[in-house]
């Protein structure tokens, strides 16, 4: 009986662990490096007409909803996002400013690329960028703007996966101590507020319409 419990116990762990639990697994990822340049001006991460012109975003999903995704219960802690008028079928993702690739993990369809920022005031902030079908950058690469990072699933290769990763799912952190793993692993508004901002409060605050 006592090894059915431990069993039992270990299983539901890995099926559901905390974010204190899972984060170790993820650290071997992240290259603790400091950017190049200051991170002072934004942009949309797409190559659009005009990057700073926020109606140029296609909104599929918002922050705060609560998923039955991945681990069922999350709290989504991104956005999920298209070019309103995409310029092709593959759609090339970009920094949202100068940063330094700090980590790439996950694979198939969670695919992340994740970059840190230094902002004008010293502080530190990152911006994750998920369901990359293709990563065109390293860890510990400065990386601008212009810098192509990735590119999105199309249609018929989301398929493959149910048909419904051809977006990007854009994440703004406060920080990133959990290595990646918070973006399946929060199930509160407290854990979503310490670190994660809403991306389209951020995007309103420092693009145009």
């Amino acid at each position: 009986m006592r090894l059915f419990l431990f069993l039992l116990s270990t299983t539901l762990w890995f099926q559901n662990p905390t974010i204190e639990q899972d984060r170790g697994r993820w650290k071997p990822y992240y290259t603790d490096v400091n950017p190049a340049k200051i991170a002072d001006k934004w942009f949309l991460p797409f190559d659009i007409g005009d990057r700073r012109k926020r109606s140029n975003l296609k909104i599929i999903s918002i922050f705060g909803d609560h998923r039955n995704s991945y681990v069922k219960g999350h709290i989504h802690t991104a956005i999920d996002i298209n070019p309103a008028n995409p310029k092709s079928e593959l759609i090339a993702v970009y920094p949202m400013a100068n940063g330094v690739v700090c980590s790439i993990h996950l694979g198939e369809n969670q695919r992340t690329v994740v970059v840190r920022h230094k902002l004008p005031n010293g502080s530190t902030m990152f911006t994750s960028y998920k369901h990359l079908k293709e990563v065109y950058v390293t860890n510990g690469q400065n990386v601008n703007p212009n810098t192509k990072i990735a590119r999105l699933f199309t249609k018929l290769e989301s398929k493959k996966y149910g048909g419904d990763y051809h977006h990007l799912h854009l994440e703004i952190r406060k920080k990133f101590d959990d290595f990646g793993c918070a973006s399946w692993l929060t199930f509160n508004e407290t854990q979503l507020s310490d670190r994660f901002y809403n991306p389209q409060m951020f995007i309103k605050e420092n693009l145009i319409n």
